[in-house]
């Protein structure tokens, strides 16, 4: 199974794990805050006021998110967990690109 399969599988594991709860799920805010980061550089040719709406829309999206740190004290650590889980695939997925060129 390659990487892209894997990928997908892995994010489609982790969409159904979070359909019982309600709200976003450590994995469904660990993958936003990653693509938040992703995007910051996008910012830099946007103009102040563009970026400021970006900003705001992101800390829109991330507020539940925030809400549940909050809230609960694991929460953030699952979060972290799956941070590395998406990094470590990121990583895996780079290295089987580079070895099939």
């Amino acid at each position: 199974m390659n990487a892209k399969m894997k990928t997908k599988l892995i994010i489609l594991a982790l969409c159904l794990i979070s359909c019982g709860e309600s709200g976003p799920s450590a994995c469904d805010c660990a993958e936003m805050s990653s693509d938040r980061i992703n995007g910051m550089l996008e910012t830099l040719t946007k103009s102040q006021e563009e970026q400021d709406q970006i900003n705001a829309n992101w800390e829109e999206k991330l507020a539940p998110c925030q809400k549940k740190i909050e809230e609960d004290e694991g929460f953030e650590k699952e979060m972290g967990a799956c941070v590395l889980k998406l990094l470590e695939l990121e990583l895996n997925e780079d290295k089987e690109n580079k070895n099939e060129r």
